[in-house]
């Protein structure tokens, strides 16, 4: 693909006249694979020139998404642990929970990512879809779902962070660690807020919530009331 982008392509010196027409048909195959490659580097490079655009107007975060509550639920496809495709619309007619959070295997059974997921049990046990849904990987979501034990529940790769710059926004978890002493010079490394999304039936979303702190910033030191979920999918 890279050669077809840039190789020079003489069709005169390739075919003879009568072979013009088909001449014409590789010419438009090469321009779609062109475009269409482009839209992939403008998709994966997204990310990343937001994040740098944030760090250089002395930003941290991506914001809290745009998905509001009323509004329908954007449909997504992404890969789960053992590389399983899953997509939101193959939930349609039932209730769906959407778990963001920041990265598998971080925090303790009693607060951070373990604690927010595995507290989701009351849910998959009433029958409601969960979804989590981080960064990191499909080797990495498959040993996260071994771990949390809960055959209900999938944990999704979103490697592009597209579905969470979509529902919940994203933010410099590096950028946080640092400051609290966990890590150094890890800046940069941009996740998912922490948050959930509530999805009924009709595919409508009816319950938002995003760990912000006092002043409005991403804040991963926070886990959603459940209660207030379960409120709002009438459980």
């Amino acid at each position: 693909l890279e050669q077809l982008q840039h190789a020079p392509f003489d069709f005169d010196q390739a075919f003879s006249e009568d072979d013009t027409h088909l001449a014409h048909e590789l010419e438009e195959v090469h321009l779609s694979r062109c475009v269409l490659s482009a839209c992939f580097d403008r998709t994966t490079l997204s990310t990343a020139q937001r994040a740098r655009r944030n760090h250089e107007a002395g930003r941290s975060d991506g914001g809290d998404g745009a998905v509001e509550v009323g509004q329908p639920a954007p449909d997504f496809e992404l890969l789960a642990g053992g590389f399983q495709p899953v997509k939101l619309s193959d939930y349609k007619g039932k209730k769906v929970v959407l778990a963001f959070f920041p990265c598998c295997f971080s925090g303790a059974v009693d607060d951070g990512c373990q604690c927010q997921l595995e507290s989701l049990r009351s849910l998959t046990d009433a029958g409601v879809a969960v979804l989590g849904i981080s960064r990191d990987q499909p080797f990495a979501q498959k040993a996260w779902m071994e771990k949390l034990g809960n055959p209900s529940l999938l944990t999704l790769s979103d490697f592009t962070m597209a579905t969470a710059e979509a529902y919940v926004g994203t933010f410099n978890f590096g950028e946080f660690l640092d400051g609290v002493g966990v890590s150094k010079g890890l800046s940069g490394y941009v996740t998912s807020n922490r948050g959930t999304v509530a999805i009924d039936e009709a595919g409508n979303v009816v319950y938002k919530w995003v760990a912000l702190d006092d002043a409005g910033k991403s804040h991963p030191g926070f886990l959603p009331d459940l209660g207030e979920v379960k409120k709002a999918l009438g459980l």
